[in-house]
């Protein structure tokens, strides 16, 4: 599998409307070096272009190439903690709101897309008739078990 790099992928920049959350995770060093590869989108049904760059993870959206997401880890002697996390805030590019949900993506998407983990979609209300909805458009034909590094 290839390491995905900035060049792979159409990015924009995080816009300046912007919120700072604080995240307390540790991961292994096993778990970073995994991390670390990112994701390059395969098909248009893969929602995310993810790279890591000087102990940062940047999501981006592959439609838009908007910057959701901006995640800062520390390295410590035989682990790495994830520490802070800047949010896009652009009603026009991202409309979540809570810093508690996006927090509960941010682990998600890291737990789902990169580290092929179990994990339980954040959502208030799991019933709902357009959770699948809600699920598909976060990611893609992951949801499927189907990730672009299987292939």
């Amino acid at each position: 599998m290839k390491t995905a790099k900035k060049a792979d992928w159409k990015t924009l920049p995080l816009t300046s409307k912007r919120s700072v959350i604080q995240l307390n995770r540790t991961f292994t060093v096993e778990e970073i070096d995994t991390i670390r590869k990112g994701l390059i989108p395969r098909e248009m049904e893969d929602k995310w272009f993810i790279y890591w760059e000087e102990d940062t993870l940047f999501f981006h959206r592959s439609w838009t190439g908007f910057c959701m997401y901006i995640v800062h880890f520390l390295e410590e002697k035989d682990k790495y903690s994830l520490i802070s996390a800047d949010i896009n805030r652009d009603p026009d590019q991202y409309k979540e709101t809570s810093n508690e949900r996006d927090v509960e993506m941010i682990l998600y998407l890291i737990d789902i897309l990169l580290l092929h983990k179990e994990a339980v979609f954040p959502s208030d209300n799991p019933l709902e008739e357009n959770e699948p909805i809600r699920k598909w458009s976060q990611i893609g034909r992951a949801m499927l078990g189907q990730h672009p590094d299987n292939e």
